[in-house]
């Protein structure tokens, strides 16, 4: 995890410090931890999947997209059926960059930075990650 979404996950946690202590949130950070590696780990494999790459700016600004939604699943106690839920629309998103972006000559994609608002756009509203 970058250096830069645990400080986003940390300002968030301290941002709503007694509302977690005041429903026992201990467990909250490690839960929203244990969320970002799972979500990191299906973009990862989707991105493999598609035979695609993209810049450590890139992969940093998607961990910031499913930071936020981790803390609130965490905060949430999400069922698994809403995490596996979460899981199809984090490929979904990888699957919208890909197709915005462009084929290399060996077949590969590299995915670039302007394709990730628009693939946001286009899964949300998804629980956890965008507003309702």
């Amino acid at each position: 995890m970058t250096r830069r979404v645990v400080i986003l996950v940390a300002a968030m946690l301290s941002s709503s410090g007694s509302d977690l202590l005041a429903q026992g949130g201990n467990a909250v950070p490690y839960e929203a931890t244990r969320l970002i590696g799972r979500w990191r780990t299906v973009m990862n494999t989707a991105l493999e999947e598609a035979r695609a790459s993209a810049a450590e700016s890139v992969t940093d600004r998607m961990e910031e997209f499913v930071s936020p939604g981790a803390v609130r699943a965490a905060k949430d106690k999400a069922s698994e059926d809403q995490l596996k839920r979460a899981d199809a629309a984090l490929q979904q998103l990888v699957s919208a960059m890909v197709r915005s972006s462009s084929r290399q000559s060996d077949g590969s994609v590299i995915i670039e930075e302007t394709t990730l608002e628009p693939a946001q756009r286009a899964i949300c509203p998804v629980y956890p990650f965008c507003d309702r």
